[in-house]
C-alpha cells in the first residue's frame, strides 16, 4: 500500500462512470479497481475539507496509479483558454457550475469494454451486462474496499459469443468486445498516443464506429475538446440548450453537424462546454417512448 497528499488538488471533474462493481463514489470521495500497465491496482481518492487531496493505492498496479493521480484529478487540464463569456448562456452555467476539468483514466482496455456494452442499448442495460461480466470473469481487486477488477482481455478473449450472450450481449457487441479483447496490446498503446493518433487507432479496427473511439479516447484521456459523436441524445442537448429547440436531432440527420456549430467558438474546448450543458439542464421532454433491448440470455 502507498498514500500520498497532493496539496489544494481538490477540484470539480468529470469523470464517466456510473454505479459498477469496479468503482466506488461518495460525495468527497471516489475509489477506483483498474487494470494498469504495470498490474491490477486500487485507488481510493479523498477530497479534504481543507481543499487538500489524499490518496491511497493497493496492488502491483499502485505506483502506476499514484503517478497518474494528477490526471485522475484534472490537473493536466488547462482552462485557462476557454470564455465563457462568448456566450451568456454558457456564461450564466459557467458562473453556477464553477470550473469543469476532465479526469483522464489513461488506460483503454478498460475503458473500450465499458463502451462497446453501451452500443446500441440503455445505460441501464450496459451496466447490467459489465455487473454480470465483472461478477463472473474479473477478480477480486487489491485492497479492503471490496471492488472488483474487469476482467483482463487475455481472459475476455478466452470466451467465446455464447458466453456473452448469456450476459445478455447480443452477437454485434460480442464480436467487438472478444475483437477488442485480442487486439489490446495495439489498443492499449493509444493511451499514449495524442488524441488524433488514438482516434485514428481505435476507429480501424472492426465495430470501433466513431462514437466507440471518441467515448474511450475522451474517458482515457480526458481531452477539454474531444466531443462524442453520433450520440442518441448529445445533438438534442445541446441544440436546446442554444436554442430552446426540443425536438429530437438525430446525429446521423444533421445533428453532429449542428452540434459541432453551436460548440464551434469554445474550439479547443469544446467538451468541456458539453459537460456545463449537462450540468446546467435543464434537458428536453421525451419524446418518442423509450428504448426497449429485450433479454436475450434465454433465446
Amino acid at each position: 500500500m502507498r498514500a500520498v497528499e497532493t496539496a489544494g488538488a481538490a477540484t470539480r471533474v468529470v469523470i464517466n462512470h456510473g454505479a459498477n462493481p469496479t468503482a466506488r463514489y461518495a460525495r468527497r470521495a471516489f475509489a477506483r479497481a483498474v487494470l494498469t500497465p504495470a498490474g491490477a491496482g486500487t485507488m481510493l481518492v479523498e477530497h479534504r475539507t481543507d481543499g487538500d487531496t489524499t490518496a491511497t493505492a493497493w496492488g502491483p498496479g499502485a505506483d502506476w496509479l499514484l503517478d497518474v493521480l494528477p490526471r485522475w484529478l484534472g490537473c493536466h487540464d488547462d482552462p485557462s483558454g476557454f470564455d465563457p463569456t462568448i456566450d451568456p448562456r454558457v456564461h450564466r452555467a459557467a458562473r453556477l457550475h464553477g470550473e469543469v476539468r476532465l479526469a483522464a483514466s489513461g488506460v483503454i482496455w478498460q475503458e473500450i469494454l465499458m463502451v462497446l456494452l453501451g452500443q446500441r442499448v440503455t445505460t441501464q442495460e450496459a451496466a447490467r451486462s459489465f455487473r454480470r461480466i465483472v461478477d463472473a470473469w474479473g477478480e477480486p481487486a487489491p485492497g479492503p474496499l471490496g471492488l472488483r477488477l474487469p476482467p483482463t482481455p487475455q481472459a475476455m478473449a478466452a470466451r467465446t459469443y455464447v458466453d456473452l450472450h448469456r450476459m445478455n450481449v447480443e452477437r454485434r457487441r460480442a464480436d467487438a468486445i472478444l475483437l477488442a479483447a485480442r487486439r489490446s496490446n495495439r489498443l492499449e498503446e493509444a493511451a499514449t498516443m495524442g488524441v488524433a493518433d488514438a482516434l485514428t487507432r481505435l476507429s480501424a479496427l472492426p465495430g470501433m464506429g466513431v462514437w466507440t473511439a471518441t467515448s474511450t479516447v475522451g474517458a482515457c484521456h480526458g481531452d477539454p475538446d474531444t466531443i462524442v459523436l453520433r450520440d442518441y441524445g448529445l445533438p438534442t442537448m445541446v441544440n436546446y440548450f442554444f436554442t430552446g429547440d426540443a425536438r429530437r436531432l438525430p446525429a446521423d440527420q444533421g445533428g453532429d453537424e449542428a452540434m459541432i456549430a453551436h460548440l464551434e467558438p469554445w474550439r479547443g474546448h469544446r467538451q468541456r462546454v458539453v459537460q456545463l450543458i449537462k450540468r446546467a439542464g435543464p434537458k428536453p421532454s421525451r419524446r418518442a417512448p423509450g428504448a426497449f433491448n429485450p433479454d436475450i440470455r434465454r433465446l
